[in-house]
């Protein structure tokens, strides 16, 4: 399937799984499963969990490639649905704690890093400024920043307007200055 490359559309992609060529959909996952594993860690903060969600999302697909509406942006769709699935997985895990009193669990590893030890420490420092924001600074700063999503998908995804998304943003960038600020002096 050579010309199903990086030039070849999501929607292109689509169709050509919707007739049955299972390599489309193979260059779909592997475009999209890293940016929505991002986004979906952003939201859950467990590796295992995001990584099951991450599956799911992609099941979705897979089962009814009919549910995404061609001319839509298909990424913006694919977020929305693994927002869903995160969101009521979260409640699943919410009902379960409360049901047995289970201790919460702890926040997962920051992410792994290649490179220099400065690199992996500078990526834990940014995982750790990233726990301090709010939950919707947090995730639309994660749909902007790791799934390059633009301002009108990220409205799409978390249903507020494109001006509020902005808005959360230079907000949640703020934020991320001023805590990373004194640490990377410090670091100095």
């Amino acid at each position: 399937m050579r010309r199903h490359g990086a030039d070849t559309s999501d929607e292109e992609l689509l169709a050509a799984f919707r007739t049955g060529r299972q390599e489309a959909f193979t260059l779909l996952f592997r475009r999209w499963s890293r940016p929505v594993f991002g986004y979906v860690l952003g939201l859950v903060k467990d590796r295992d969990l995001a990584d099951d969600i991450t599956q799911r999302v992609f099941l979705k697909l897979a089962r009814r490639p009919g549910a995404y509406t061609p001319g839509t942006s298909f990424s913006g769709w694919l977020h929305r649905v693994a927002r869903n699935e995160a969101l009521d997985e979260l409640k699943r895990v919410r009902r379960r704690r409360v049901e047995s009193e289970a201790d919460p669990a702890g926040l997962p590893d920051p992410p792994r890093q290649g490179g220099a030890p400065e690199s992996a420490e500078l990526g834990r420092l940014v995982h750790e400024a990233l726990e301090t924001l709010e939950g919707i600074q947090r995730e639309v700063l994660v749909l902007r920043e790791y799934s390059e999503l633009s301002y009108r998908e990220i409205a799409e995804i978390t249903g507020r307007s494109p001006a509020n998304v902005k808005q959360d943003i230079f907000q949640a960038r703020q934020a991320l200055r001023a805590h990373l600020a004194p640490l990377l002096e410090r670091e100095s």
